[in-house]
């Protein structure tokens, strides 16, 4: 998790969205990670949780958009 640190001017401010930023990220990652291994199982249909995690993952992936300061 992204510590939160002293907020003393604007650099540390944008180190600290940077910080949420890779987190958040690596967040919608392991989900990518999460959706393949879940790919891979033969005992039933995971149509719905595939789609959840799907929605979960756009909405990271539009955060880290959101949170990009360069």
């Amino acid at each position: 998790m992204a510590e939160l640190k002293d907020l003393t001017n604007h650099e540390s401010v944008l180190d600290q969205i940077k910080q949420y930023h890779n987190l958040i990220s690596l967040e919608a990652d392991q989900l990518q990670d999460l959706k393949s291994r879940i790919k891979e199982l033969d005992n039933g249909n995971y149509e719905q949780e595939l789609s959840v995690i799907n929605s979960a993952q756009a909405k990271l992936y539009q955060a880290v958009k959101d949170l990009e300061t360069d």
